[in-house]
C-alpha cells in the first residue's frame, strides 16, 4: 500500500490479496522505465499501488482502461474517486485513462500506438468471454514481463 496509510479512499479492497505476489514478482521493475496496462480500474486500488510501488522512474507510464459506467455494486461515481486517488499519488502525469470498454480501447491501442507493455493487469469484466478477449487483444502489446488477471 501507499507509504502514507489511509490517504486513499476505497469502498472495497480486493486487491490487497495480490500484493504479496506482486511484490515478489514485480520488484525487478521498480527502478526501470516501464509501461503498464491496466484493464479495469474501478476506484484505483491497483492503480495507486502500481504508481506508488513500481514507478520510481519518472518516465514510466500507466494506461488504465475502464468505462466508468456506475453499474458496479452499490458504488456511484467511482470515476471521481479513481481520479482523486490517482492525484494523491502525485504521479497523475504518468497515468493516462482510456474511458472506454476494453474491447474498443485495445483495438485503438493495437492500431494507433506502438507501446509495448512490461506488465498487463486484466481485472475488468469477469465473464469468461470478456477475459479471453482482453487476454488475446492485449497479448500482442506485451513486452517482456507478465500478464496477470484477477
Amino acid at each position: 500500500m501507499s507509504k502514507e496509510k489511509g490517504k486513499f479512499k476505497f469502498t472495497y479492497d480486493w486487491f490487497k490479496y495480490f500484493i504479496p505476489d506482486w511484490e515478489n514478482c514485480l520488484s525487478h521493475l521498480k527502478n526501470k522505465k516501464i509501461n503498464v496496462l491496466e484493464i479495469g480500474a474501478f476506484e484505483g486500488r491497483s492503480t495507486t499501488w502500481i504508481l506508488d510501488e513500481l514507478f520510481n522512474n519518472p518516465e514510466s507510464k500507466l494506461i488504465s482502461i475502464d468505462p466508468f459506467e456506475d453499474k458496479f455494486l452499490d458504488v456511484k461515481n467511482y470515476e471521481a474517486t479513481f481520479h482523486e486517488n490517482v492525484k494523491m499519488t502525485g504521479k497523475e502525469k504518468q497515468s493516462e485513462v482510456m474511458k472506454s470498454l476494453s474491447s474498443d480501447a485495445l483495438i485503438k491501442l493495437n492500431y494507433e500506438s506502438k507501446v509495448k507493455f512490461d506488465f498487463i493487469f486484466i481485472d475488468g469484466s469477469h465473464t469468461a468471454n470478456d477475459v479471453l478477449v482482453d487476454s488475446l487483444a492485449s497479448y500482442r502489446d506485451i513486452g517482456i514481463s507478465a500478464v496477470h488477471g484477477a
